[in-house]
């Protein structure tokens, strides 16, 4: 019995302390692109003072869940993620890839190729050393591996530096499995030294357009 209740005492603890961890690591902060997207709707008073008949709370409210606001580190294409020292990162697109260089590169016929693209603004008083950044992807519907294409035509390499306040735009060309559908996460990753390695990356999911 004392074993037992000393297991679920050091259980409660771990876990404590792994929430205290998360909560103390965070890298940045999202910047949702809200611009154009739908008013919500109006809530129901499902509140101890509501004015609503009893059957129309059962109908209006009875079923209601709390919406989670969504992680800073879970975020959609067009979405910003902003560090806490000043860069930014934004995936503006996922395109098809439907143009090749002669040497390029191409999917397979059972792939859909796809070229994801991002701007890094150096918002910080010091110059972004991209070798220190990397990008990856993988299919969101069943977790999926892609394959990274060679592609010139079109294509800018997360390579250089980033002077402060200056934006570079960068792309990633890669092909997944159509059996894996057409939805990503893409994964931003920071390594120099401003980054919180014990923090969550960031992560952007989207369909391939």
């Amino acid at each position: 019995m004392y074993a037992r209740s000393a297991l679920i005492t050091v259980a409660i603890l771990a876990t404590t302390l792994t929430a205290c961890a998360g909560a103390d690591h965070q890298q940045g902060k999202a910047e949702r692109a809200t611009a154009g997207a739908p008013s919500p709707s109006k809530s129901p008073d499902c509140g101890p003072d509501s004015t609503l008949s009893q059957s129309d709370w059962i109908d209006q409210c009875a079923s209601a869940t709390p919406t989670d606001k969504q992680p800073d580190t879970e975020l959609a294409v067009g979405d910003t993620f902003a560090y806490n020292d000043g860069a930014k990162v934004t995936i503006t697109s996922i395109r098809r890839l439907t143009a090749f260089g002669e040497w390029d590169d191409r999917p397979d016929a059972n792939q859909t190729g796809y070229r994801v693209t991002w701007t890094i603004l150096n918002g910080t008083k010091k110059p972004l050393d991209m070798d220190q950044w990397s990008e990856s992807e993988q299919g969101a519907t069943n977790g999926g591996e892609v394959t990274t294409l060679s592609v010139d035509k079109g294509s800018r390499s997360m390579t250089g530096r980033i002077a402060p306040g200056q934006t570079g735009t960068f792309t990633n060309e890669s092909a997944l499995d159509k059996t894996n559908g057409t939805t990503i996460v893409i994964t931003m990753t920071r390594m120099d030294a401003s980054a919180d390695l014990l923090a969550e990356d960031p992560h952007w999911t989207g369909a391939i357009k």
